[in-house]
């Protein structure tokens, strides 16, 4: 995560959180820097770290080995280039299971911007060939579409989708029941993504699952006949809540 906390004041604050292992990367000419916290259990290797990211190798109980990226992209739109030049260098390092989570500041679709400036075509075409390039899918959401906001009045607001999580083909094998949802924080312009990989299978099945959208459905070519299929076959109910609710159900 991004902290604006120096090293010091960051373990005073820090220091009675249930996550004893702190590995903090300060950022040049700033009190602050990325900071990566986990459990005593946690058993966790850092492998590499700039002040734009932090790459760990996960062990898991059963020995399965995965990687982790806490990322940070650069803010200026000139500099962007250097965000998807080091997901593509840390590509080039991983091999295996690999999950990529953070601030990428950039955006990838117009939808997920709202402001009076229009979103610029080309840093979002940048955005998705890194993606590509790596191998990398959206994990989607759950909560407020955008996770970054200005905080300013009327017509300069502006809110933005900058944080997301991302996960290679193989890491989500590994971790079908994973999902990330986007947190409430009064402190930040930003809102906290927490995700959940969904490893303790004995917990499934115990309860009905609610629906839930996945981002990552939008990459199946099936996607747009398997829901205008199940929209038509379900009979009536118009569009109300209940007939809706009936639709969406033929879409499982």
């Amino acid at each position: 995560m991004e902290t604006r906390l120096d090293r010091d004041r960051f373990m005073k604050h820090c220091r009675d959180l249930a996550y004893p292992n702190k590995f903090l990367v300060k950022k040049p000419d700033s009190g602050g820097g990325l900071a990566l916290i986990w459990k005593e259990d946690v058993r966790l290797e850092v492998i590499n770290y700039t002040e734009n990211h932090v790459l760990a190798k996960v062990v898991e109980d059963t020995g399965f080995q995965w990687f982790l990226t806490g990322f940070y992209g650069w803010l200026k739109s000139c500099q962007k280039h250097k965000s998807w030049a080091l997901l593509k260098h840390l590509s080039s390092l991983v091999t295996g299971p690999w999950c990529c989570i953070g601030d990428f500041n950039a955006y990838l679709h117009s939808l997920e911007k709202l402001s009076n400036h229009p979103p610029q075509e080309k840093h979002m075409e940048e955005f998705g060939d890194a993606l590509e390039s790596c191998q990398l899918i959206n994990l989607g959401f759950r909560g407020y579409k955008f996770t970054w906001n200005n905080k300013r009045p009327g017509a300069a607001n502006t809110r933005e989708r900058l944080d997301r999580a991302v996960a290679n083909k193989e890491w989500l094998d590994a971790f079908s029941e994973c999902s990330v949802s986007h947190e409430f924080s009064h402190a930040s312009d930003h809102m906290p993504l927490l995700l959940q990989i969904g490893k303790d299978n004995r917990l499934q099945g115990r309860v009905a699952r609610g629906f839930k959208f996945e981002e990552v459905w939008l990459l199946s070519e099936e996607c747009e006949d398997l829901v205008g299929e199940a929209w038509g076959r379900s009979g009536g109910g118009g569009a109300s809540l209940v007939g809706i609710n009936n639709k969406i159900l033929h879409c499982d």
